[in-house]
């Protein structure tokens, strides 16, 4: 039995720490909007039992990447939308569940049951309570952040596959990963790892120090949803935002669609004043982080002020604001929206702008901007870039699915930052030639400050909720391209949001803005449309679409099978885009003709031609494809029926215009004195001999240039564009559509590509047929046979019987030309004797499918 004595010396004693104590001793306390505690390879989440079951957002960002294969730094893993989850608390543990918040129904209603119990949640991690106390669990969230909850193994495995379409093995290795960060602000909570994965394959990106472990660092972000929702502004298809996209079964619209704009929160502090604008409570503010080289932060600071004018078309001013970042601040902390610069081993995406937002609203919480450094050495001087007319052609009409779906969300074209390099190069040469300046000098820096400030202005656009518009330089006359007053008011195009050619004037002719100045007419009216606080005035807003200045087109107009409207491309400019791809291209062709002699300077490497004419050869192909879509096209409006001044949904291109685009394709491609540089130019074409990591020094695999196959390929893929199966099926609707002497029919189309690629031997008696000409014949006999023996899906029957009329007059004029007496050198006698050969292998083959 204790004495007394020693009952007061066991009352003095401290009480023992209890279970959450214990859990906690000698552990880092990172507060903020959530707590956690960090110790010896642990994390602990402490969470209060009143927040159990509320929503929260989490967004996933690569935060060390590999510099290539689509594993970037500071490029997030799930644009724009987040998860929206919770944490529940069930049978002794808590679980991370992921809401499908797509989905809904008026609350309380008859049909929000049937949602409940038709979509279910996502359990997408379970965690150990470690000890609770006063109202709080303490959970074990170590193996939910140092594991695969982001999904990056998908993207790991693809990097490293080495067979096309199909992911690569690779799983996530444990051991050799770790939790690097843990940060808490006021609203939000950060945690950054270095995951590593287990390379099963033979290889891997170079930028990997060792191939058989590929590191890449997660940034998780666990934010707040805003308290208040913020009313949200149903989106318009006449206009152009990002939108997040509900099915509210309580709708009355059939397809219980509600489809809302992405939007930052902008409301009123004051009545608006006597010039109708008011001071917005909270400025959208974007702050240039430090990683951003000091050069540029002046049109850094330009682009995203440039904005300020359209905010007031919306009634509001000074709305906002560009800062650089405070000393101290953090740009992991999202009241810190940022621009940030980033580093590739090659150019992945130039810039992107993607933005975090409330799924039940469309509010933009959150946005981090980054550019590549690639982009602007790109700009100054000639870049080595991995592109060749081909890939240039090709891209400009089509589009994947996939590629789709990531520009739609908010991404950029994979060609962006090399497109810009070549614009780049396209004007150093033109410079060049003009003698504005030295071969061995970068471009001025007005060019520079002009083509930042213009992608500073399109990476804000999108941060804002606006998408591509393709159809905006439409918006400016042909002749007005070069009006600085003009485009000061208006734009080069009428939206930063475009993707524009660069422009340059011809050759002796006065120079205006290379890039829009400013942001243009139709941002104005976008911008007003979304933010304007009053409904009634953005529906009246909405109804401005044929207004001059209100031009949209958004990618998948531009791009893709459906894609049929020549004014909505990738890198054109102005209203009369056929008209500019025909000064574009002689423009190029006067610089090829003297190309060595711009490039070139003392001790230069020879193969800094060879790559100037391969980039600006991709930018001649780009020219050349805007008139393609004239063939069989139609303008298309989003116009709806009883608008003011409304178009009809498709009008057709004048039948004079599509011949005027047969014929430029015809002169600038497949005429016989197409791509006819002089022999001394192409003597020129150097090779690049670097031999180390990091630098291709063939080309496709070949020390010197392979000419044929480089400007074969260009002619092949035009001619493959033309003769499209979408093409040919759209040329026959338009034939019944608006008549068909209003458009340049099959038959015409045929015999004009015929005529033109076969000229040489077309009448009697005939002449000697070029290398490369006999390479465009044989690809000519490649696609028409296609369309007679192996016709792709959905190709009209009488594209297919034209085709088989069209090669036997072929074959009857080619068996003339070899009818004795004739003085055909040997390589073309044997030429057109095979070309007879395989016309008639063709004929016998659609002889046997039609027997």
């Amino acid at each position: 039995m204790a004495t007394e004595a020693q009952r007061n010396k066991k009352s003095d004693q401290a009480p023992a720490p209890s279970p959450f104590e214990e859990a906690i001793k000698g552990a880092d306390k990172i507060e903020g909007y959530f707590n956690l505690y960090q110790k010896d390879g642990s994390l602990m989440l402490e969470v209060d039992k009143s927040r159990l079951d509320q929503d929260f957002l989490m967004n996933f960002e690569v935060s060390q990447g590999i510099g290539s294969s689509g594993l970037y730094g500071g490029t997030m893993l799930n644009i724009f939308e987040a998860k929206m989850v919770s944490l529940e608390h069930v049978d002794g543990k808590v679980l991370l569940v992921q809401k499908p918040h797509r989905y809904g129904a008026e609350p309380g209603s008859p049909r929000a049951l049937a949602v409940d119990l038709t979509y279910g949640s996502s359990v997408l991690e379970t965690g150990k309570v470690v000890a609770e106390q006063d109202g709080k669990l303490l959970i074990d969230v170590y193996d939910w952040f140092v594991g695969d909850l982001s999904q990056v193994s998908s993207r790991v495995q693809s990097a490293v596959s080495s067979r096309p379409g199909q992911p690569g093995r690779a799983s996530f290795d444990k051991s050799r990963s770790y939790l690097k960060s843990v940060k808490s602000y006021p609203s939000n909570t950060t945690i950054d790892v270095k995951l590593t994965f287990r390379n099963n394959e033979t290889g891997a990106p170079r930028t990997v120090p060792d191939s058989r472990f590929i590191p890449v660092s997660i940034h998780y972000n666990l934010v707040e949803l805003p308290q208040n929702p913020m009313k949200p502004r149903e989106a318009d298809d006449r206009t152009g935002y990002f939108m997040t996209v509900h099915k509210d079964f309580s709708s009355e619209d059939e397809t219980f669609f509600k489809r809302y704009v992405n939007k930052w929160r902008l409301e009123c502090a004051d009545e608006p004043g006597a010039d109708g604008l008011c001071t917005p409570k909270k400025q959208i503010t974007f702050y240039i982080d430090h990683t951003v080289p000091q050069q540029y932060h002046q049109a850094f600071m330009d682009g995203i002020n440039a904005f300020d004018i359209a905010f007031e078309e919306a009634g509001f001013r000074d709305a906002v604001d560009a800062q650089v970042l405070p000393e101290g601040a953090d740009a992991e902390d999202i009241r810190y929206p940022t621009m940030r610069w980033n580093v590739s081993d090659e150019p992945g995406y130039g810039a992107i702008g993607p933005s975090v937002v409330d799924p039940r609203t469309g509010e933009i919480i959150d946005a981090d901007i980054l550019y590549e450094a690639n982009m602007v050495l790109g700009w100054k001087r000639f870049y080595r870039a991995n592109v060749d007319p081909v890939t240039a052609v090709n891209e400009f009409f089509e589009m994947s699915k996939e590629e789709q779906e990531m520009l739609t969300q908010g991404g950029e074209m994979a060609s962006l930052a090399v497109e810009l390099a070549a614009q780049g190069t396209l004007l150093r040469t033109a410079l060049l030639a003009r003698g504005e300046l030295a071969p061995d000098s970068d471009v001025p820096e007005e060019y520079v400050y002009q083509a930042m400030k213009r992608v500073v202005m399109h990476e804000l656009g999108h941060s804002l909720g606006l998408r591509h518009n393709f159809r905006s330089s439409a918006d400016t006359p042909f002749d007005q391209l070069h009006d600085k007053q003009f485009t000061e008011q208006n734009g080069l195009a009428s939206s930063v949001m475009e993707y524009p050619g660069i422009n340059i004037a011809p050759l002796g002719e006065p120079q205006g803005y290379y890039y829009s100045p400013s942001v243009g007419s139709y941002d104005k009216w976008v911008i007003a449309y979304g933010y304007t606080p009053d409904d009634e005035y953005a529906a009246e807003l909405a109804r401005q679409a044929s207004e001059p200045g209100h031009a949209y087109g958004p990618d998948e107009d531009a791009r893709g099978y459906g894609a049929l409207d020549p004014d909505v491309n990738v890198y054109d400019l102005s209203s009369d885009p056929l008209q500019w791809g025909m000064q574009r291209a002689n423009l190029i062709n006067e610089l090829f003709a003297e190309l060595p002699s711009y490039v070139l300077a003392d001790n230069t490497p020879y193969y800094g031609v060879t790559d100037a004419f391969s980039l600006i050869a991709s930018q001649y192909g780009r020219a050349v494809s805007t008139g393609v879509k004239y063939i069989g096209g139609q303008y298309q409006y989003r116009d709806h029926y009883g608008d003011p001044n409304g178009r009809p949904p498709f009008v057709n291109v004048p039948r004079d215009r599509q011949i005027e685009a047969v014929d430029f394709i015809i002169d600038a491609v497949f005429a016989a004195d197409a791509f006819d540089l002089p022999s001394e130019v192409y003597a020129m074409f150097g090779a690049n001999r670097w031999s180390h990591w990091g630098n291709t020094n063939t080309y496709n695999g070949r020390i010197d240039y392979p000419l044929h196959e480089q400007l074969s390929s260009l002619q092949a893929s035009l001619l493959n564009q033309v003769l499209s199966t979408a093409r040919l099926s759209r040329i026959r609707d338009a034939e019944v559509k608006f008549g068909q002497d209003q458009v340049v029919t099959i038959p015409e189309l045929y015999e004009a590509l015929t005529y033109a690629i076969w000229s040489e031997v077309w009448t009697a008696p005939g002449q000697n047929i070029p290398s490369l000409r006999r390479d465009l014949q044989r690809a000519h006999l490649d696609r028409m046979t296609e369309i007679i023996t192996d016709a792709p899906d959905r190709l009209p029957a009488d594209a297919r019987s034209v085709a088989r009329y069209q090669l036997l007059d072929l074959h009857e004029r080619l068996s003339k030309r070899l009818t004795m007496p004739y003085d055909f050198e040997a390589y073309t006698e044997a030429h057109l004797r095979e070309s007879l050969a395989r016309i008639d292998a063709a004929m016998e083959a659609d002889f046997i499918l039609e027997n």
